[in-house]
């Protein structure tokens, strides 16, 4: 079973104790959400690192699964919905703004006092629910690459942290590429990172292999050989650097 299959399958499985209990909190979602994954041996979406609140983001999964692949939210009272998805539901908000919006003043306009309160560690997490999205199959690469190229645009103070997660997605995107055994050593790793870096449209984006490595054990199973064919960077440094999901 790939791992995507997985963490649908603990997703569900999770949906169907939240369902049946029936849950109210949040904190309960997650906790339910985390003894699931421990138990399916499934770990949440994320980059090279693992930080604290990684259950907490990983809700995008369970409310897009829940939403658009099982249409639970139509079982659930729009009061049981907010108090479980808030995060998520403004996520939604943003994202479908942004994709009309010709500009940062439409976007604001469109959002409210919420465009004012947009901090660097907020739209890092909005990528990753657009992300997850795609991840698992509900928006398209063009839609998620559009929606980094605007943040960049219209908001220079996050142009580092958008930045940052276009590596990761680049990371992501190459990893596919090593798994299905369409890349196979340094030189296609060079070639496909920075085509998908132009397809995605930010300057000065093109990840390190080491990262790249990094990032795709966590969504692929990669074939050892052409894993030890491939000239890893270990620079730790730049790794950490360059992850924010």
């Amino acid at each position: 079973m790939n791992l995507r299959r997985k963490r649908i399958e603990a997703i569900t499985t999770t949906w169907s104790i939240i369902v049946s209990k029936p849950v109210k909190k949040r904190e309960e979602a997650i906790d339910i959400l985390k003894s699931v994954y421990s138990n399916m041996g499934v770990e949440p979406i994320r980059g090279s690192s693992s930080p604290p609140d990684l259950y907490d983001k990983e809700m995008a999964s369970l409310y897009i699964i829940g939403k658009w692949g099982l249409g639970i939210d139509k079982e659930l009272d729009e009061e049981t919905l907010k108090s479980l998805f808030s995060t998520e539901i403004t996520f939604e908000t943003m994202m479908k703004a942004l994709a009309s919006s010709t500009s940062k003043e439409d976007f604001c306009k469109a959002i409210g006092d919420l465009c004012s309160r947009l901090s660097d560690s907020f739209i890092a997490r909005f990528l990753r629910f657009v992300f997850t999205l795609y991840y698992f199959g509900f928006a398209k690469f063009e839609d998620l690459a559009m929606i980094m190229r605007k943040l960049y645009n219209f908001f220079e103070p996050l142009q580092e942290t958008v930045r940052r997660f276009a590596k990761f997605v680049i990371a992501y995107e190459v990893g596919s590429r090593i798994a299905s055994g369409q890349v196979k050593n340094q030189l296609d790793i060079n070639m496909a990172k920075n085509v998908v870096a132009l397809e995605i449209g930010i300057p000065k984006a093109v990840p390190s292999t080491g990262y790249i490595i990094e990032v795709s054990k966590h969504f692929f199973t990669l074939p050892e050989n052409i894993v030890k064919n491939i000239s890893v960077s270990n620079n730790k440094k730049e790794q950490r650097s360059d992850d924010n999901v």
